[in-house]
């Protein structure tokens, strides 16, 4: 049974091997091991913020944008963008049915639309906001003006573009274009430029626009009560998960048509998973280094002490007792390395966040800078990971070279 005093004794014989170590061939192995398990630690907390920096902001983009969920008629499906009618009272028991999974649902219209400049047309989808609810999240990523203004009376003949159409078109803050549709009938308006946004998405910032939903009505002859579909936004704390999608279909028409945000864009939420899995195969080969590394720790460790081993035998030491010295002195070098390792990588992070030392390219990365995800979960989980990882490789190796001994001394005797 281990008691309170072999713990100690196994300790106090630790200790005085490692201080009887210092000049020993080994001492420099320990250092090596610290500074190898420092980096494997660093570099794993790192790509793990990173890899979820990449995740969260890229999804908050999107979501902020097209919400969750998109709820349009079917006669929308050949073309997303095809007039489709939905009615308030279709979805109307969405938030009180499901008031800890929606944060809010807000009405949206939409249409394509050419818009003329002195440089050209080209083509864009103009995208209605409901007037009833406040985009705060849109205006996040507004670089000059405002969205349109949404407070007034009626509506405001009023555009918001992306930086990317702006460029395109020899657009600035302030000007007029002409804008007309071409579905069911041509009509023209002037709208006023008051506001450029710009994500780094290709998908959204080389073709939509925002103007007010009742222009959008105006221009379809619509009573205020219709528009094109219904934006869903979840609570922070919830995923669009498939289940979810099936409890909201069950509460709304059977005529209409729940597209989730992830299936929508699709291409992005791909990239993003290649980033995981390029990160778990990182992560993994510095786990197998690290576990090697130490392996290979104990088995000097063991030959550079083996006639103390030896002597403890002698003395009444049982073959656990002597593990347990090993892989004391093993532990106390992992974690020494995982606390340096930390430091390192939070420290290395926070510089990150604050200062944006390394910089992206947006069309290849969708942002300027390397995102950094820091919450303590993220920074817990790979810590775990790490020290349960190498904790059981030494254990293994602690057995396996104690079957050995057992079999070349039977082999002896």
């Amino acid at each position: 049974m281990l008691s309170f005093q072999t713990i100690c004794w196994i300790r106090l014989v630790a200790n005085r091997v490692r201080q009887r170590s210092s000049g020993a061939f080994s001492a420099s192995i320990d250092k090596i091991v610290t500074l190898s398990i420092t980096i494997g630690t660093a570099s794993i907390l790192i790509a793990s913020m990173v890899m979820i920096g990449f995740q969260k902001e890229i999804t908050k983009k999107i979501t902020d944008f097209a919400g969750d969920f998109e709820i349009t008629k079917y006669s929308g499906v050949q073309n997303p963008y095809e007039p489709t009618l939905v009615q308030v009272s279709q979805v109307s028991r969405l938030i009180t049915d499901l008031p800890s999974f929606i944060e809010k649902v807000t009405a949206f219209n939409q249409k394509l639309m050419l818009i003329h400049t002195k440089v050209g047309v080209e083509g864009i989808l103009c995208k209605g906001i409901d007037p009833m609810v406040t985009h705060k999240t849109l205006e996040d990523y507004l670089i000059a003006g405002r969205l349109p203004d949404l407070t007034k009376v009626t509506y405001q003949n009023e555009l918001s573009i992306s930086h990317h159409l702006a460029q395109k078109l020899s657009i600035q803050l302030g000007d007029t274009v002409v804008v007309h549709t071409v579905d069911p009938t041509a009509r023209y308006r002037k709208l006023k430029i008051v506001g450029i946004y710009r994500t780094y998405l290709s998908d959204i910032d080389e073709n939509l626009a925002f103007c007010d939903m009742r222009l959008m009505q105006r221009l379809n002859n619509w009573p205020s009560e219709t528009v094109n579909g219904y934006t869903i936004f979840l609570k922070d704390h919830v995923s669009p998960t498939k289940a979810l999608r099936n409890t909201i279909l069950r509460l709304i028409d059977y005529d209409l048509r729940l597209m989730s945000t992830q299936c929508k864009y699709t291409r992005f939420y791909d990239w993003l998973a290649i980033i995981q899995k390029n990160t778990i195969i990182f992560i993994v080969f510095i786990l197998l280094v690290a576990g090697c590394t130490m392996v290979a720790t104990i088995m000097i460790q063991l030959m550079e002490r083996s006639y103390m081993v030896g002597v403890l035998k002698v003395l009444g030491a049982y073959a656990w007792q002597i593990d347990s010295i090993l892989l004391y002195n093993s532990l106390r070098t992992l974690c020494l390395g995982m606390v340096y390792g930390n430091i390192l990588g939070i420290g290395l992070c926070v510089l990150q966040v604050h200062y944006r030392c390394i910089t992206l390219e947006p069309a290849l990365y969708y942002m300027r800078y390397v995102p950094i995800y820091s919450h303590w979960k993220v920074i817990l989980c790979p810590n775990l990971l790490i020290l349960g990882t190498l904790s059981v490789a030494l254990y293994f190796t602690m057995k396996c070279l104690r079957q050995k001994k057992l079999i070349e001394a039977f082999q002896e005797g």
